[in-house]
């Protein structure tokens, strides 16, 4: 997916202080030794990511603003490195560590859905669940993993697994399928409803409409209340404490019982 436009150009490219930007752009002047700065590229992934706090910020919105704040759109520096440095020297820099704050804490980025169009589709083809979140799981920011992907805990036990970040070893693509797929998605194998609407904002053209939501959050529970399993193992969202810390948990919890009784 990956390979198809799944992937945020967003990340910390210099290693410097704690910012993320897109890529940098700039251009070799001819028969000159400087590198004139052209502003930063996003990627199609990135148009339709927002802040979940803040539905209507935009981080393609902030890439212009930053731009601006910079102010040294077409200027000429010696080095690529000198852009950096003078970037980090301007009032842009600010922008860039915001954008790294939210990236570093859970929850706070979600793919907004995409505009209909008659290329893509007319009416849309399921209605199941909220905007997909992105996982910002990981401090410090890890490049290709952060923002692109989704929330490891909140998909571990739905129709959108696919692009979580990592997945129980051992298992197959035709497991997750068999245990995950809804029968409203049936047709669609390992393309969950928010990766068909995340798809569509890139810019392909979904088969049977565009999807106004993508699954529900894993929540432990079934709709008449009981506990959900997880075919294919773990705990379906739901931490579950390692065998060895449950057994000391109980050991102080009869230890201090017996104290109890013969004090």
């Amino acid at each position: 997916m990956h390979g198809l436009g799944f992937l945020s150009s967003w990340s910390n490219y210099k290693n410097a202080q704690s910012i993320l930007t897109p890529p940098i752009i700039y251009a070799n002047l001819d028969h000159q030794p400087s590198v004139q700065f052209e502003g930063f590229v996003e990627y199609a992934f990135d148009r339709s990511l927002r802040l979940t706090n803040y539905p209507t910020t935009y981080p393609t919105n902030l890439t212009a603003e930053m731009i601006e704040e910079f102010n040294a759109l077409g200027s000429n520096f010696s080095t690529s490195a000198d852009i950096v440095t003078a970037f980090l020297a301007s009032p842009g820099v600010t922008i860039a560590q915001y954008m790294y704050g939210n990236a570093t804490q859970k929850g706070t980025f979600q793919q907004a859905l995409p505009p209909s169009s008659p290329q893509m589709s007319s009416t849309p083809n399921n209605a199941s669940g909220p905007l997909i979140v992105l996982d910002t799981s990981f401090v410090p920011f890890i490049q290709s993993s952060s923002l692109s992907h989704v929330d490891a805990d909140l998909y571990e036990c739905t129709a959108d697994f696919l692009m979580r970040y990592a997945t129980p070893p051992g298992k197959s693509l035709s497991d997750f399928v068999a245990a995950y797929s809804t029968d409203s998605d049936a047709n669609y194998g390992p393309f969950g409803p928010g990766l068909r609407y995340i798809l569509a904002g890139i810019g392909y053209r979904v088969r049977g409409g565009i999807p106004s939501g993508g699954s529900l959050f894993n929540n432990g529970t079934t709709n008449n209340g009981t506990r959900t399993s997880n075919p294919l193992g773990g705990s379906c969202g739901i931490r579950i404490q390692p065998f060895a810390t449950v057994l000391t948990s109980v050991y102080w919890i009869i230890l201090g019982t017996v104290l109890m009784l013969f004090m």
